[in-house]
């Protein structure tokens, strides 16, 4: 059944879909584009007039012929008017008529359009394309790299329609004359790093001249120079590092200081470790100072609260400690239970009027006819109600020493309620006792209290956070 349902829904929404038109296309100036909307719809019409045995609609023969005529005569026009130089227009409209001959030819709906389709061969249009891809080629004058690309790139796109006069050579010449600039380039670019000392992106540079004359062999002698300024570029980072962390660690005041340090000590040890497990012995003191730096603290008390404080000073640069003699910052957390009570509010009374119908009775009518009238009747009554409280207090207190001081109490409480309504009087069947809300027990409470205990202390322990990363 589902199976059968699925197939249903996949016909329904197919059946939705809004068929796509090749004027879409055209109105867009994607005519090769249109041309393929063109040739799949009547490829699919083709098939279901062959399936209900049927000819052509007069309609669709005319759309087609007018269609196809109309694109032919554009694209000829076109590459009749193009400018000599205007190499673009004239293959983009080759490839329009060597589309509308690939798609549509050997169809049965081809003899309609055969006027058109018979002025051209394929193998003419594509010779017609290679030769404007090789005079397009030819027509520009290499004066650098990119230059010559663009060339190889032209000749083997007409290549591949036509192997045109000598296309493929060139193609390949002119793709050789690509590496050799190309790699002169990068090569005298190299050679100006080198004199400006940016040591970097010359060996970037020394680099690319290798990579991209890789094809033809190796270029002079750039990997060896790529190879020199790397590895100049790296020492000179690592030493400059490295002394940078040297001088840091001689002023150090602060633990953030030594973290900073730190941090460079591994930046040189990083960036030189191509040719080595460490500068100098830059790994060693990224270590020492990352140990100096850490914030040690050690968390005693409270085990509900501990937990969250060590949650919120959680940082890298933070280590949580067993004991208060191993921590530069102690902290002492400690939650009692304040009182729990339950109480009632006074009693609230309102007075209610509701005019109900209760029933009918029989009448007579302006033409002496019985009919039912509806029979109301006023009800006047009290309503009361009565609110029941449940209340609880957590109480905290901290204590901290040593990195950062925080002496405070913090006391929090949670409350839930239930509401008890009940009528007096002249009261209407619909309105009966009823209750509202509900009522936490007393251990429920207290953990509530509890988690609003911490949702008021926890901007103190980010606050805390805050100045530990600047100490």
């Amino acid at each position: 059944m589902k199976k059968v349902l699925l197939v249903f829904l996949c016909l329904f929404l197919a059946s939705c879909v809004i068929p796509v038109k090749p004027e879409d296309k055209f109105k867009t100036g994607d005519y090769i584009g249109g041309v393929n909307i063109l040739a799949t719809n009547f490829n699919a019409k083709s098939q279901k007039l062959k399936q209900q045995n049927k000819p052509w609609k007069e309609k669709d023969i005319l759309y087609l012929q007018m269609t196809v005529s109309e694109l032919t005569q554009m694209a000829q026009k076109n590459i009749q008017q193009a400018a000599a130089a205007d190499y673009d227009t004239r293959i983009k409209n080759y490839q329009l008529l060597l589309e509308m001959k690939t798609k549509l030819e050997d169809k049965s709906y081809s003899s309609f359009i055969e006027q058109y389709l018979g002025l051209y061969t394929v193998s003419g249009l594509k010779e017609s394309l290679a030769i404007q891809f090789y005079q397009q080629a030819g027509a520009i004058v290499a004066t650098n790299s990119n230059d010559y690309l663009r060339k190889a790139k032209l000749y083997r796109q007409g290549y591949e329609y036509f192997n045109y006069k000598d296309i493929y050579k060139r193609a390949e010449d002119n793709q050789k004359m690509y590496y050799k600039t190309a790699a002169q380039e990068f090569y005298a670019e190299g050679q100006a790093n080198v004199r400006a000392r940016n040591y970097k992106q010359a060996a970037a540079n020394f680099r690319e001249a290798h990579d991209v004359y890789l094809p033809l062999g190796n270029y002079k002698d750039s990997a060896k120079l790529a190879d020199i300024y790397e590895k100049k570029w790296r020492t000179i980072e690592a030493e400059n590092q490295y002394q940078q962390a040297q001088a840091i660690v001689r002023k150090a005041r602060y633990l953030s200081e030594y973290r900073e340090a730190a941090s460079l000590f591994s930046a040189a040890s990083q960036v030189y470790s191509p040719y080595g497990s460490s500068y100098k012995n830059a790994t060693k003191l990224a270590d020492v100072y990352a140990r100096k730096g850490q914030v040690q603290i050690f968390v005693r008390g409270n085990s509900y609260l501990a937990d969250r404080i060590r949650s919120a000073l959680q940082k890298n640069y933070v280590s949580f400690v067993s004991s208060a003699s191993a921590a530069n910052l102690v902290i002492d957390v400690s939650m009692t239970r304040g009182h729990f009570q339950q109480y009632k509010e006074n009693i609230e009374t309102s007075d209610k009027h509701e005019n109900l119908r209760v029933g009918t009775k029989q009448v007579a009518d302006d033409n002496g006819n019985m009919v039912d009238q509806a029979v109301y009747e006023d009800f006047y009554f009290k309503q009361y109600s009565v609110k029941t409280v449940n209340e609880a207090v957590m109480e905290a207190e901290v204590h901290s020493s040593g990195l950062y001081n925080l002496n405070r109490h913090y006391s929090a409480k949670s409350s839930s309620s239930q509401t008890y309504y009940w009528f007096d009087g002249h009261v209407p069947r619909k309105y009966t006792a009823f209750t509202e809300g509900k009522l936490l027990g007393r251990e429920e409470q207290f953990d509530q209290a509890r988690d609003n205990l911490w949702s008021q202390m926890r901007g103190d322990f980010y606050e805390m956070s805050g100045a530990l990363a600047n100490l």
